[in-house]
């Protein structure tokens, strides 16, 4: 017998990633359906931080003119299932494969900030040998990229959605435990953080972040308290 998906986010979130689990069923193995489920993500993620982080600004620049189209996660909706398909292994996954090169390119002689070139670094790693089966197709394409789309654009940047969404793919297969994956429950480690009580100037080290929840509930203690008041204080 199959487990319970365990999810960490908000109700919303929990459903749109259950439905992308149980649209992706039939494409292949719990892995696969994680690679594509991350792959989109990712996809999303990138393109609001490039409309939204200044440090991302002159990215901007990669995607403009009519000759660019089709390069970021919102282009792909326009799109029928077998169009989005072919875009996504012809077009969108080669050039996020080898995107620092292009991003160097539109900085010129100015450093690349090192929060950018660190999601750049991740995103050639996760796309340099991504393709999706002909097994995504049609509709069900669509639908998918329509769930992806419906998640809030402030879940994607400020929680640990990448490792809900493993846990969502993998749980029911017999649990993330199978490929090495121990998430630790939200409560605690809302818990760890506050017992750590880090401020605004503290570094927060996680040798083991996995996907990084550790890190986003400190950051998020953090801000709590600059908005607070309490952190300028100390």
């Amino acid at each position: 017998m199959g487990r319970s998906t365990v999810h960490y986010a908000d109700n919303k979130t929990n459903n749109i990633l259950k439905a992308l689990h149980n649209k992706l069923r039939p494409t292949g193995t719990p892995v696969q359906r994680v690679e594509y489920i991350i792959e989109l993500l990712l996809l999303r993620i990138f393109e609001v931080k490039v409309k939204r982080d200044d440090e991302f600004k002159q990215l901007r620049k990669l995607f403009g003119g009519n000759d660019k189209n089709a390069l970021v996660f919102s282009d792909l909706l326009s799109l029928n299932g077998n169009q989005a398909l072919t875009t996504l292994n012809q077009k969108v996954f080669p050039f996020y494969g080898n995107i620092l090169g292009k991003a160097r390119s539109v900085y010129k002689n100015k450093n690349l900030p090192q929060k950018v070139q660190d999601q750049l670094v991740l995103i050639e790693e996760v796309f340099s040998n991504s393709s999706f089966s002909n097994n995504v197709r049609n509709g069900n394409l669509n639908e998918i990229l329509g769930l992806v789309s419906d998640i809030d654009e402030e879940r994607l940047l400020k929680t640990d959605l990448l490792g809900d969404a493993i846990e969502s793919a993998l749980s029911e297969q017999g649990g993330t435990k199978d490929v090495g994956l121990y998430r630790t429950p939200d409560h605690i480690r809302q818990m760890m953080v506050a017992m750590a009580n880090p401020g605004f100037k503290d570094i927060v080290f996680d040798p083991a972040c996995g996907t990084g929840g550790f890190l986003f509930d400190a950051f998020q203690y953090v801000m709590e308290k600059v908005g607070k008041g309490r952190e300028l204080a100390r």
